[in-house]
């Protein structure tokens, strides 16, 4: 029987939590509660016998986060398995609870046997997994290993030229997945997402990488989905399902589509990264993986052209079949080739003192690009390369510089590779153009930052105290978050959250010096629906509690 501590300030939760669940017959005894950090911190340093901890992140005294961070100190022997509690989720919470070791977390509003129960599962398999002797952890440490190979076999390996090797991987592969109703689906990773920006840190880190796995498959367990999950790179997730047990097509396509919005809205929320997956038709056989995977893999690369926090399903790009025969190969190649004219017309246009002439080719450009939806994107970016290399032609002639348009770019083609969507590209593309234009012909821009900069900056400058978000403002502008977030950063010198953060905190400061304002209403006014989280920006940004700082405008 594994013991377990309810950590929890607020009593009726606590009470709830013993009531939810029938916990003697998952093998849990709830021997004690505490109802703070501290208190809890002090049985932890008499009792080496926890085994589970329900634990509240915000709380008095000692919050469930700084809870974590002391108690592996105390507790050399034995440390309980962590499952964090919140009234709201909040990604920075969630990030730091994961690395202090915490396996799941779970959301109040969800709080419920439904939600809870695949949760507890998941603890007590940590739990015996701890109890097993060490040859047995190696020897599934060296299963896993086994089955990520036998994986990556599954989608590298063509069974059409390697039909041998194929087939080795394809048997082992039934050890756990049945030869019927097969699916495959592919996670992208939007490599601009916000925490990037937030931190300054890239995500290609292992511990983001262990977060999106334990996020998607906690869900994968929660939903009972037969499936195997494998990390072919920090961007791309593959995930193999068999759903033999259903006759329905319907009935798939409804599970389906339950557990990847859940997915999409766990990575979002918990692990703060924006995805584009991409889900292969069913199909039977051994040999099917291979297929499923190049397919899932190239709808999950449609977000190039519709952006990112979408679901492809193979209907969704009807259009890609128009390429599929020698019609659409013919199509495809005279479309490069007037790409390829176009943009040499562009690059003769800008030494034109008219501006208007360069803008109306690059619009004429833009109006081509529209029909290249379904190619894979490295076909579009070779169009655009030979853009690139125009500009480059008429750069040396003029005695320009790359990074006389932009002072950072010194790779043009490697960063244009970054970019994510074919909005991302136009909108870098047609700024490359202007700024070149403006060399060439001696004018000088009047703005400081670029249209998009421009328009997002002068949207929060207005509306800071409203619901405002990245995603509702890469949508205004009508660009990519990543992209937003890269450029935002790049132009005005700090990313967008902070700048938020600022205009909400100045405004915050100038309410605090009219007496009658309550904390509670200028966090509400200033756009903070939770006054806790209003008071630690306020710390964070000023050096000050909001009372200390209010306290300190009375002895001036």
């Amino acid at each position: 029987m594994f013991k377990m501590m309810i950590v929890d300030d607020e009593p009726l939760v606590r009470l709830a939590l013993l009531h939810m669940i029938d916990w003697d017959s998952m093998g849990i005894q709830v021997v004690i509660e505490a109802d703070d950090g501290m208190e809890a911190l002090a049985i932890l340093e008499q009792h080496g016998d926890i085994d589970l901890m329900l634990l509240d992140i915000e709380m008095p005294r000692l919050s469930g986060i700084e809870l974590l961070r002391a108690h592996p100190a105390i507790v050399q022997k034995r440390k309980p398995v962590a499952i964090m509690l919140s009234a709201y989720s909040e990604y920075s919470y969630v990030r730091e609870a994961f690395v202090l070791g915490a396996i799941d977390f779970i959301v109040k509003s969800d709080m419920d046997e439904e939600h809870l129960v695949p949760v507890i599962l998941k603890a007590l398999n940590e739990l015996q997994t701890r109890e097993t002797s060490t040859p047995v952890v190696e020897r599934v440490e060296e299963e896993i290993d086994r089955r990520s190979e036998i994986l990556r076999q599954l989608i590298s390996i063509n069974p059409q030229q390697d039909e041998s090797a194929y087939a080795a991987a394809g048997a082992s592969i039934t050890e756990w997945l049945e030869e019927t109703n097969q699916l495959v689906a592919v996670i992208t990773i939007s490599q601009g997402s916000s925490e990037g920006a937030r931190t300054g840190r890239s995500l290609r880190d292992g511990q983001t990488q262990r977060f999106i796995m334990q996020s998607v498959q906690t869900v994968l367990d929660a939903m009972s989905m037969k499936s195997q999950l494998y990390g072919k790179s920090e961007s791309e997730y593959v995930l193999f399902c068999s759903f033999a047990a259903f006759r329905s097509e319907s009935m798939i396509r409804e599970k389906v589509q339950a557990a990847f919005s859940m997915i999409q809205t766990r990575l979002n929320q918990y692990v703060n990264v924006s995805i584009s997956i991409g889900i292969s038709d069913l199909a039977s056989g051994t040999k099917v993986w291979y297929r499923l995977y190049q397919q899932a893999a190239h709808l999950a690369s449609m977000c190039y052209f519709a952006g990112f926090n979408k679901v492809f399903y193979p209907e969704s790009c009807m259009e890609l079949g128009k390429y599929g025969g020698e019609s659409g190969i013919e199509h495809a190649r005279k479309l490069q080739v007037t790409l390829k004219s176009t943009g040499a017309s562009i690059a003769q246009l800008l030494e034109q003192s008219n501006a208007q002439l360069w803008s109306k080719a690059f619009e004429q450009m833009e109006l081509l690009l529209g029909q290249t939806w379904g190619w894979r994107p490295q076909d579009v970016h070779t169009a655009f390369e030979d853009l690139l290399w125009e500009l480059g032609g008429l750069l040396y002639r003029k005695g320009i510089r790359w990074d006389d348009l932009d002072e950072q770019l010194q790779h043009p083609f490697e960063y244009m590779k970054s970019l994510e969507t074919l909005d991302e590209t136009k909108t870098w593309l047609h700024r490359m153009c202007s700024q070149l234009f403006q060399h060439i012909h001696g004018k000088t821009t009047e703005a400081n930052y670029s249209s998009v900069v421009t328009l997002a900056k002068q949207f929060l400058d207005l509306h800071y105290t409203e619901d405002v978000n990245l995603t509702l403002i890469s949508e205004m502008v009508g660009v990519s978050e990543g992209y937003l977030s890269k450029q935002f950063t790049k132009e005005v010198g700090c990313n967008f959250i902070q700048y938020l953060t600022n205009l909400r905190i100045e405004e915050s400061k100038r309410l605090m010096k009219k007496k009658g304002n309550k904390i509670t209403y200028i966090a509400e006014t200033v756009g903070y629906l939770n006054v806790e989280h209003f008071s630690r920006m306020f710390k964070k940004t000023t050096g000050y509690s909001p009372k200390l700082y209010r306290e300190s405008l009375i002895s001036q």
